[in-house]
């Protein structure tokens, strides 16, 4: 399938670049269609390419000696990738499929040439990995200072904020992340995770299924979320 020039035009990221350069982005990357479990490329491989979300989700993760952090989950529009392909490193983390994907990618060498051919792509570049940086001392600080009630807390906010829609009973999405994967998330073991869902629901702020999750009372969540350990 032809990439349009369209896609990287209503993408946040790119919408800046001229038409022009964004045409011939397009016309050298390629579109792909992933099922769900697949992975896009793992950690500790030669730098990867990048990955411009059109729909489904990711996880970005890390693993060492059997543990496993989830690092973050983009969605549509999300770029992901690449970040090593400045200095050659190894791929810093892991990127698999949650759900069937769409996405558009630019090969490392197409990538490089483009990067070395126009310097204001070079800035968009750069604002990816900063970003995803962001992302990653976020993290690092949410593990240092926060306890597992209030990491849960933020996911289940961010995710709100970000996905949310309309409910009956307040604010619903995809549950999306298994026990397991929560308990990767929030850097805890599985029956850790299985508690504190349950004690969220027994205070009447949130109501877990095996597909959905609703949030009940945004402002009880939100104070848990922005509660850190002392």
């Amino acid at each position: 399938m032809k990439v349009s020039a369209e896609y990287l035009s209503q993408n946040e990221s790119f919408a800046a670049l001229s038409p022009n350069i964004q045409e011939t982005i397009a016309q050298k990357a390629t579109w792909a269609e992933y099922p769900a479990k697949d992975d896009l490329f793992r950690q500790g491989d030669s730098p990867s390419a990048l990955y411009i979300l059109q729909s489904g989700r990711v996880k970005l993760y890390r693993q060492s000696k059997g543990r496993c952090q989830i690092l973050s989950l983009p969605a549509a529009g999300d770029c992901l990738g690449a970040e090593s392909l400045p200095t050659g490193a190894p791929n810093p983390y892991s990127a698999t499929t949650l759900t069937p994907v769409n996405a558009i990618f630019l090969l490392p060498d197409v990538l490089q040439a483009l990067l070395d051919e126009y310097p204001v792509f070079q800035e968009v570049f750069l604002k990816l990995i900063t970003d995803r940086l962001k992302q990653f001392v976020t993290l690092v600080h949410d593990l240092a200072f926060r306890d597992v009630t209030s990491r849960l807390a933020m996911i289940l906010l961010s995710r709100a904020e970000r996905e949310g829609l309309p409910h009956d009973d307040g604010v619903v999405f995809d549950r999306l992340l298994s026990q397991q994967e929560f308990a990767d998330m929030v850097g805890t073991a599985r029956e850790v995770i299985y508690r504190t869902f349950k004690r969220f629901e027994g205070d009447g702020v949130i109501h877990a299924t095996r597909t959905h999750i609703v949030i009940r009372d945004m402002d009880a969540l939100r104070a848990i979320a922005f509660q850190e350990s002392r």
